[in-house]
């Protein structure tokens, strides 16, 4: 793909919207009730401490975090020294640095990779707030927390960015190496992007019949970049484990390695969807000490799991069980992750910490049940159009992280990527004739018999919550 600038009208637009969507944010966030950082949040927070604490002075190599990277507590450490020096709450600097993010995520980063890979149309003011629009509406308290889902997602959106628009410069690719291989670091769940993008980029190549001795200097422009970020972490794996990688180990426990995705195949069996909560009145059973985790049982799931033998899965061998329990159970498997699948489609609430478990969420259910039904059908209406080999590698990029998702202790949140694609093409292809197609019986009925599919779906899971059952409205 040439590099294709846009218009000066455009880019205008671009930094007008995004802009306002920054002011947006920052007043909406600082008007939220979230009074601290809460779990994994926090602990992202806490790790800053490892860079500090065990020399009493900053040193890098003294991280030492086996299930999380290095990158996101090393760029919050400026923030966490400011807090300590003027008692600030740490949460009024991440809501500042989501609001950052919120307006560069869907002010430039998602509508210009739309443009670089799939089409250098200009977008419109109005595709571009609708497209902001649906962004804050289901996913708007997240940017209170410093969380890797959305920064992780924004970064690798750049990279596509860069190599489509300037990757015939070796600076350019040098960036998207180093912002790569920065996704990877706070996403393990990455790990496969860079391969992808290499091998796809050398075939890409390939099929333009450009010079090897471009091809190589863009390689190792891009395979440079990735080192100079992947450096600290295989020094830090070699110095605290004895690893010589310049991945994350995501061990759960040092003491006695095990991977955090296996454990989450078990967990994957028990639980159908997975959500956390910060409210005070829901509690242990029978106690008055609030429950953070809320779970939705699969008993179907819970049945195999007995019948198998399996508790936890730690190591190769307990695979090997697990996949003997695939083996014995095809049908129910599939509907199982089928479940998943839907659960982790099915958003309720635009946080993820839950101020309030038993409130309403119909609203946001029957809104996002529409946007899905629209979407597909602007899908299926563009099936005969076949992606490029370039399309085809972001989209495994992205879609490559959700799909590993399915197995486990599903979340919204893991299907991040998916919703922003649903939503750019829901805002960026919407037909200006669409009354014609739109205002139809047959697509008034489809409609309908979707939406009542998912409510059934939705309440067969909310049933089967710990603490519940809980119903779809109060």
């Amino acid at each position: 793909m040439s590099p294709l600038p846009s218009s000066a009208p455009e880019r205008v637009v671009v930094r007008r919207l995004t802009g306002a969507l920054l002011l947006g944010y920052l007043v909406y966030l600082y008007s939220t009730p979230y009074t601290a950082l809460y779990y994994d949040s926090m602990t992202y927070w806490d790790l800053t401490g490892r860079y500090y604490y065990p020399t009493k002075s900053f040193h890098l190599l003294s991280f030492d975090s086996s299930i999380r990277g290095y990158l996101l507590p090393l760029l919050l450490f400026p923030f966490r020294v400011v807090a300590y020096l003027t008692h600030i709450p740490p949460i009024q600097f991440t809501r500042a640095l989501g609001a950052l993010l919120a307006a560069g995520l869907f002010g430039w980063a998602a509508p210009a990779t739309w443009q670089a890979v799939v089409d250098p149309a200009p977008l419109s003011w109005g595709r571009r707030l609708a497209f902001a629009a649906l962004g804050f509406v289901f996913w708007r308290d997240y940017f209170n927390f410093p969380l890797t889902d959305f920064l992780s997602l924004g970064v690798m959106l750049t990279v596509f960015w860069l190599i489509a628009r300037r990757g015939h410069r070796p600076g350019s690719v040098l960036l998207a190496g180093v912002l790569c291989m920065a996704a990877v670091n706070m996403r393990p769940v990455y790990a496969g992007a860079a391969g992808l993008l290499i091998v796809g980029g050398m075939v890409l190549a390939r099929r333009q019949q450009l010079a090897w001795a471009v091809v190589s200097r863009q390689l190792g422009a891009f395979v440079l970049g990735m080192a100079l970020v992947g450096a600290p972490q295989l020094a830090m794996n070699a110095k605290h484990f004895g690893q010589y990688t310049p991945f994350v180990l995501t061990w759960k426990n040092p003491a006695a390695p095990q991977s955090l995705y296996l454990s989450q195949l078990s967990w994957g069996l028990a639980v159908q969807k997975y959500e956390t909560t910060i409210d005070p009145d829901y509690c242990v059973p029978g106690t008055r000490e609030p429950e953070p985790r809320i779970m939705y049982v699969d008993q179907v799931g819970q049945r195999i799991m007995d019948e198998e033998q399996i508790s936890f899965i730690y190591g190769l061998r307990d695979l090997n069980h697990y996949l003997v329990a695939v083996r014995h159970n095809p049908a129910d498997m599939v509907a199982l992750y089928a479940r998943h699948v839907f659960n982790g489609l099915d958003l309720k609430y635009p946080t993820p910490y839950l101020l309030r478990v038993f409130g309403s969420t119909l609203p946001l259910s029957l809104l996002n049940y529409t946007v899905l039904f629209l979407a597909g059908l602007l899908l299926l209406g563009r099936r005969h159009r076949r992606p490029t080999w370039a399309q085809w590698v972001v989209l495994a990029v992205l879609v490559g992280p959700c799909l590993l998702a399915i197995p486990t202790a599903i979340e919204c949140r893991f299907f991040i990527p998916i919703y922003l694609l649903l939503y750019a093409v829901l805002s960026f292809q919407w037909p200006a004739d669409w009354r014609p197609w739109l205002l139809r019986w047959p697509v008034a009925l489809a409609y309908a018999a979707f939406v009542l599919i998912c409510l059934v779906i939705s309440s067969n899971t909310l049933w089967h919550m710990t603490n519940g059952p809980r119903l779809l409205w109060p």
